[in-house]
């Protein structure tokens, strides 16, 4: 989904980065990006302006640092709106597990809050890592990188957990990750293994345990098992995360529904994300706003 300015990084994440995101968000400084005469601060969850909007763009903060575009390059602030990292990357996601994928040029690698390569930048693509829930017994960790046409997990280290040879790999998230190989998509866990067989048109990660899945056109979420636990017949969804709504579209506008398909916020939107300590970014005709589970806006659509 493209944008015609300066705005909404979270819209400017693909569907697979802005899910692990809210994913992998911990309990500390929640701070999101709002728009202002063009340029971008940060709020807190509440509504209130914690960092001037000074940046040409910027994204959600996590494990204290929030990633900031000055003079074309990518650096990061912590939440006093002070420069930790100076801008000298050409891209960037958020950090996780103290690791952060930037790319320089065309190869991506993962930082660590000091500004140094702890995994050295030698992919194509690389994603933040996320809880994968492969084991209930044990937290671990991976990301998902591409290294000459091959998808991978990885771990903090480094190592290659997996090694696949599908087309296009999702977060491995609650045990599960979807795959594409050919033009079906299914899902695999931690082993590679096909748990729920390649029968979708298309298929996102399992956000709180709900995965995304398309058939004949349309969007619907499922279990673990397979089973369609609300009905294909939205035109575009996002995930639950933890929260008591998802973002879905039907014809040309999102809203937002509850855990039994019911809508709680009517259709009203350009764009829709999913929620985050109580938030939800949303765009109104290339502006760029917060609202909570209410619909009442946090922040009205600016840009």
């Amino acid at each position: 989904m493209k944008r015609s300015s300066p705005a909404g990084c979270a819209f400017l994440f693909g569907f697979f980065i802005y899910c692990g995101f809210v994913h992998s968000l911990s309990a500390e400084v929640l701070l999101f990006p709002v728009h202002s005469k063009n340029k971008v601060g940060y709020m807190n969850p509440q509504g209130k302006i914690v960092v001037r909007p000074q940046f040409e763009d910027a994204q959600p903060f996590a494990e204290g640092l929030g990633a900031v575009k000055l003079r074309g390059k990518w650096g990061f602030i912590n939440d006093k709106g002070t420069l930790i990292l100076a801008p000298r990357f050409d891209e960037t996601r958020w950090f996780s597990t103290n690791l952060c994928p930037v790319r320089i040029g065309q190869k991506w690698g993962y930082i660590n809050p000091s500004g140094k390569f702890v995994i050295p930048p030698d992919y194509d693509l690389a994603r933040s890592f996320v809880e994968s829930g492969a084991d209930p017994t044990k937290q671990i960790v991976l990301a998902r990188v591409k290294k000459s046409g091959k998808w991978f997990l990885i771990n903090p280290a480094g190592d290659e957990i997996l090694k696949t040879d599908v087309d296009e790999l999702g977060p491995l998230e609650h045990g599960l990750a979807p795959v594409k190989t050919g033009k079906e998509w299914g899902y695999i866990d931690i082993t590679g293994r096909v748990i729920l067989k390649p029968i979708y048109e298309d298929a996102k990660g399992f956000g709180d345990q709900y995965g995304i899945v398309k058939m004949k056109g349309l969007w619907g979420f499922i279990n673990n098992q397979g089973e369609l636990v609300i009905p294909c017949r939205f035109d575009a969804a996002g995930e639950f995360e933890g929260q008591e709504l998802a973002p879905v579209k039907q014809g040309t506008l999102w809203g937002y529904i509850d855990r039994g398909g019911k809508w709680v916020v009517n259709p009203q939107f350009t764009n829709a994300k999913s929620f985050v300590a109580g938030v939800a970014e949303v765009e109104v005709d290339g502006r760029f706003g917060y609202i909570d589970k209410t619909g009442a806006y946090v922040w009205k659509p600016s840009k």
